[in-house]
């Protein structure tokens, strides 16, 4: 299996708090009791994976550089997302939105209230979160 399925097949076993099993044979592994498959690894490397954005089929090991840097319908944001634009959208239409953004054009008094509720909104979002972590460190917590 790969690395991530792997360390996640660790990780639920250890949340279960129970000895992680091998899917397919279901004896005990753990990271001490495996071993790299160097001749799979490249085999599954090579293999076709579908972009999840332009659905095109690519090796996986070409995959990822191509979901971050070429794939023209890979999610992109405004360059002004700063100063609180709020767009998203798909690569190929960033530079009609970007020469039509109203947010370089605004007073500063305008931006001074857009990234002030920013700021507000980060706040709420940091209270939420601590008060989340504070909650897990006073007790066990498992899930079903």
């Amino acid at each position: 299996m790969c690395a991530g399925c792997f360390i996640h097949l660790l990780a639920d076993a250890r949340l279960k708090e129970e000895q992680a099993t091998c899917p397919n044979c279901r004896c005990e592994i753990s990271k001490s009791l495996c071993c790299r498959n160097l001749a799979v690894e490249k085999a599954v490397s090579e293999l076709p994976s579908e972009c999840g954005f332009c659905m095109q089929q690519f090796p996986r090991s070409l995959l990822e550089r191509h979901q971050k840097e070429e794939c023209q319908d890979r999610v992109t944001q405004c360059k002004y997302k700063r100063i609180g634009c709020p767009w998203q959208g798909p690569y190929h239409e960033l530079t009609v939105h970007e020469a039509e953004c109203t947010h370089p054009t605004k007073t500063g008094n305008e931006l001074m209230e857009i990234l002030d509720e920013m700021d507000q909104t980060r706040k709420k979002e940091m209270q939420l979160y601590n008060s989340i972590f504070n909650l897990l460190s006073f007790e066990k917590i498992g899930y079903t």
